[in-house]
């Protein structure tokens, strides 16, 4: 699998607009299950979703089955971080899973 990291807030931006806002959201049974897990509210997911502005980073991965799937990196406060990951097809975006992060990200993106 194939994975680049966006960090240009144009191009984060030009991602958003066109292959994810004003979608209709589809959430996955494997998003139902991810977020039970980890003790996420869907309400928080559903808040936290549409604020673009606060996306940093997107992991844009070509998934199996040939699928781009884009990780959208949600920068919430000083050591809370967000993502969610997605799908897009056609008029809809596919919620793959959403995890939220209590500490800093910089290691995890440092090593690509």
């Amino acid at each position: 699998m194939m994975t680049e990291l966006i960090t240009d807030k144009k191009e984060i931006d030009k991602i958003i607009e066109e292959k994810i806002k004003g979608k209709k959201l589809i959430f996955t049974k494997y998003y139902d299950m991810s977020i039970a897990e980890k003790g996420i509210e869907h309400e928080k997911v559903l808040e936290i979703f549409p604020q673009f502005d606060k996306v940093y980073e997107i992991e844009k991965e070509t998934l199996k089955r040939g699928d781009i799937g884009f990780e959208l990196f949600y920068r919430l406060s000083n050591n809370t971080y967000f993502s969610i990951a997605t799908i897009p097809q056609d008029s809809k975006v596919l919620v793959i899973h959403a995890v939220e992060y209590k500490r800093s990200l910089e290691r995890r993106f440092k090593r690509r």
